[in-house]
């Protein structure tokens, strides 16, 4: 979901189309029909060939990932694959290429299409429970992943849930908030940042995080959770991780996932201490997100506003997965 700093006006989806395209052609790959699926950091595109395969293409412009960021990306995504019985998305390709009309072009991956359908909405005990073991195995291979020379990631700490040095930032900054909200997302901040010091970063708590995986990022096929959107995998900790999966799960099945997460490894150190701390990090996050677009966070806030009136007790409904 993090997104780099904009510093012009997002090319038309004709034209991304037309970069997709590009990229696919210069693979080889044959286009029966190139449909547009969205834009989250990135834009993505579907596409179905003659031979009835269908790959995701996802195109990220100069102004966001670095080609290391996205080559680390790959790797763990391969190691993934390679080393655990996860299906996540695998990649076809990828790729640079530049058309007439975007002459500064972009990097184009395609990955192979995951089947599974969108559920965040009602999602089943069985799917909550897969989810939970597939955190779970994220994390334990975290623990064992070595990454290779030059493997670089961001990092999931204060500076990334208040979106500083963002797009987002400056945005929120011009935009007519009420003085009392910009001291309580300070204040928030300044609680959270002081979590996460206290877990510290011994490997044993921090590592390589999906950052995301809430369940709008997750498929369900035949109660198989299958994770997508790695993009905003980043170095963290897991008991950060572990909050953003349990926030978008209905607070009645939060056990079931608890349950089945430890029946892989025990939840990670400090989780249970700074549950709430973290929850807030991570309606922060969404808060700010949305203040930035000037989009309604009324819910994020009375969380927030809660947690500074009672640290150690927030309990509330789960954040709708409409990011």
């Amino acid at each position: 979901m993090a997104e780099p700093l904009r510093t012009s006006t997002p090319p038309t989806t004709s034209r991304l189309r037309g970069l997709a395209r590009a990229a696919l052609e210069q693979q080889g790959v044959a286009v029966e029909r190139l449909r547009w699926m969205g834009e989250h950091s990135n834009h993505l595109f579907r596409c179905d060939t003659p031979t009835s395969e269908r790959l995701v293409v996802r195109v990220c412009l100069p102004d966001g990932r670095s080609d290391a960021e996205l080559d680390a990306e790959l790797a763990w995504l391969d190691a993934l694959a390679r080393d655990t019985d996860l299906t996540v998305p695998v990649a076809r390709f990828s790729t640079r290429v530049a058309t007439p009309e975007l002459p500064a072009g972009g990097r184009c991956i395609a990955f192979a299409w995951v089947q599974g359908r969108h559920c965040e909405q009602r999602p089943s005990r069985r799917l909550v429970a897969d989810l939970g073991r597939v955190l779970a195995t994220l994390h334990a291979h975290s623990r064992r992943f070595r990454p290779p020379a030059g493997f670089t990631r961001p990092t999931l700490g204060i500076h990334y849930l208040t979106w500083a040095d963002s797009w987002h930032a400056a945005q929120l900054s011009r935009r007519p908030i009420d003085p009392t909200i910009l001291r309580l997302l300070d204040e928030v901040a300044d609680r959270v940042q002081a979590a996460l010091t206290q877990l510290g970063t011994d490997p044993a708590v921090h590592g390589l995080v999906h950052a995301d995986l809430h369940l709008g990022n997750v498929l369900d096929y035949h109660g198989q959770a299958r994770p997508l959107d790695f993009d905003d995998a980043a170095w963290g900790h897991y008991a950060l991780d572990l909050a953003i999966t349990i926030d978008s799960v209905p607070e009645p099945l939060h056990s079931v996932l608890l349950d089945a997460y430890q029946a892989i490894r025990p939840l990670p150190d400090g989780y249970q201490e700074h549950a709430a701390a973290l929850l807030a990090g991570r309606r922060l996050f969404l808060a700010t997100f949305l203040l930035a677009h000037g989009l309604p966070a009324a819910a994020h806030l009375d969380l927030l506003r809660a947690f500074t009136a009672h640290p150690g007790r927030v309990s509330v409904p789960s954040a709708p997965c409409d990011w």
